[in-house]
C-alpha cells in the first residue's frame, strides 16, 4: 500500500487477474451476501486455484476491502446516471433520494455489506472516490438559488437526509413491517419537511 491507502501500482496482467477475483467476490456478495464469501468460492468462480489469490491479496479481508471500493464506484456511477446534469426542483430531489433507496432495496446484500459488515483495518479512502459535499451542493443548489435553504445549511441537510434514508433502509431490512411504499412515503415527507421554503416556516 502507498501512503494514501491505495494498492501500489501493479502490472496490467496483475491488475486484470485482481479484477477477476474482485468481480467474483462482488458477484457472490450481491447474490448470497458477504457472509458466504470464501477464498475457495471466489477462486472457483474466477477460474483460478484458491492459492493464487494470495499472490494478489494478503488475505480475504483485503480482497473484501477492494471489492467494497469497487462496489462504491458502482453506486456512484448509478447515481450519476440517475441524477443527470442538473436538478431543478424539490420533486427531482425526492426522485433522486427514492432512486438511491431503490438501489439498496434491489441489492439488499450490498446495503448489509456496506453498513453492517465490519472489515478489519478498513481502508479510509472513500473520499478519493466520492465527494459528498460536492454532490450535495449539486443536488440542492436549485433550492439554494430559490431561497428554500441557505448555502451554509446544505451540508447538514444532506447529512440529515442520507442518515435518515439509511435508517429507513435498516428498518426495512430488519423485517419490522415497513413496506416499500411506506419507506418512500416517509422519505418524501422527511425530505419535504427539511426542504420546506424558509419563508413558509
Amino acid at each position: 500500500m502507498d501512503d494514501t491507502g491505495f494498492p501500489k501500482k501493479i502490472s496490467l496482467k496483475s491488475a486484470r487477474i485482481r479484477s477477476y477475483f474482485i468481480e467474483a467476490a462482488k458477484e457472490i456478495i450481491m447474490r448470497d451476501g458477504v457472509e458466504n464469501v470464501s477464498v475457495r468460492k471466489v477462486a472457483n468462480l474466477a477460474g483460478y486455484s484458491y492459492a493464487t489469490i494470495y499472490n494478489y491479496f494478503s488475505d480475504l479481508n483485503q480482497l473484501l476491502q477492494e471489492t467494497k471500493l469497487c462496489m462504491i464506484r458502482d453506486v456512484i456511477v448509478y447515481m450519476g446516471s440517475v441524477q443527470g446534469e442538473k436538478v431543478s426542483n424539490l420533486d427531482e430531489v425526492k426522485r433522486i433520494n427514492r432512486m438511491y433507496a431503490l438501489y439498496y432495496l434491489e441489492h439488499p446484500h450490498v446495503f448489509r455489506f456496506f453498513y453492517s459488515y465490519r472489515l478489519t483495518n478498513e481502508l479510509k479512502v472513500t473520499k478519493h472516490y466520492f465527494d459528498y459535499e460536492a454532490s450535495w451542493h449539486n443536488t440542492y443548489q436549485c433550492l439554494v438559488t430559490d431561497g428554500t435553504i441557505r448555502e451554509e445549511d446544505v451540508s447538514i441537510v444532506g447529512k440529515t437526509i442520507i442518515y435518515a434514508l439509511h435508517g429507513l433502509l435498516a428498518l426495512f431490512f430488519s423485517d419490522n413491517g415497513l413496506t416499500h411504499e411506506a419507506l418512500f412515503s416517509e422519505l418524501d415527507q422527511l425530505t419535504g419537511y427539511l426542504l420546506k421554503r424558509r419563508d413558509s416556516l
